[in-house]
């Protein structure tokens, strides 16, 4: 029996991770540290990089604090990363904030900052780094974070399942605008459930949210505690991160690592197919 051996698209290739000072960003560069890349690590919190960055010291890796939505201070780490690195091939935009509430409860200046972190700075990285991937004509790889929520709704989620949703449609926007002209750019949504981090937490530096107009409403309050206790019990980011590089290893566009939402998939799309069934009808 003869074995074809594949490619290591990793190796030696350049990684950019927004939100990498913990959680499922930290997963994701130690997964890049056992592939032998150059890994680049990018958050606001700047003691969470670093203890990132302990975790793999024997990689290729630089540290940039960088609060990702705003585009003059990602430019200019970009001109850092070409320094060291030249061409990002594979870029993590993973960098985002929870913010619960009832959809006309939520202070106009909380809606902005959400929506600066959770959709913007994606589109202020695929501005800066999408062309050079074009031109390198190498393997490279864009990976959005959403989450269930970009596909599922819940009560007083309001603001945070609106820019999850908005990620899944710029990611599937991405993937239709590069499949046909530039193939040798992939694109996936990663929409992962509970995961071991520290995204409730509302002392994160940077977070910039005003905690005294955050909707109090009992609904509100009950399902961050159950979304909160979830997490502490939730899938471990290190073993995320394998689900996740098999998936860009088979250029995979979902990334959907929580199968327990399986049914709750299935009657989000049901209930689209009976709506149109009555319709027809």
């Amino acid at each position: 029996m003869v074995v074809i051996l594949q490619p290591n698209i990793f190796k030696n290739k350049t990684i950019l991770i927004t939100g990498a000072a913990s959680g499922i960003g930290r997963g994701l560069a130690i997964h890049a540290a056992s592939e032998k890349m150059n890994i680049i690590l990018m958050d606001i919190d700047e003691k969470g990089l670093t203890e990132t960055q302990s975790l793999i010291p024997n990689s290729s890796s630089l540290a940039l604090k960088c609060d990702v939505s705003n585009f003059k201070e990602l430019s200019q780490c970009k001109d850092k990363i070409i320094e060291h690195y030249g061409t990002v091939h594979f870029l993590f935009n993973n960098a985002g904030i929870f913010l619960e509430g009832r959809s006309w409860k939520v202070d106009n200046q909380n809606w902005k900052r959400i929506i600066d972190v959770n959709v913007m700075s994606i589109v202020y990285g695929l501005n800066l780094f999408v062309d050079e991937m074009i031109a390198s004509n190498e393997r490279c790889h864009i990976i959005n974070t959403s989450s269930m929520a970009g596909l599922i709704v819940g009560p007083a989620f309001s603001p945070y399942t609106a820019t999850k949703h908005a990620v899944v449609g710029l990611t599937r926007s991405l993937y239709e605008d590069l499949k046909n002209e530039y193939p040798n750019i992939g694109v996936s949504v990663l929409c992962p459930g509970l995961v071991k981090t520290n995204i409730m937490k509302r002392d994160k530096s940077g977070l910039n949210l005003d905690n005294s107009v955050i909707d109090q409403h009992e609904t509100a309050t009950l399902n961050k505690e159950w979304l909160g206790e979830g997490v502490k019990d939730g899938m471990d980011p290190i073993n995320l991160a394998k689900i996740v590089f098999d998936k860009i290893n088979k250029n995979e566009f979902w990334i959907l690592t929580h199968p327990e939402f399986l049914e709750v998939y299935k009657e989000y799309s049901n209930e689209l197919i009976r709506s149109e069934t009555v319709t027809l009808n």
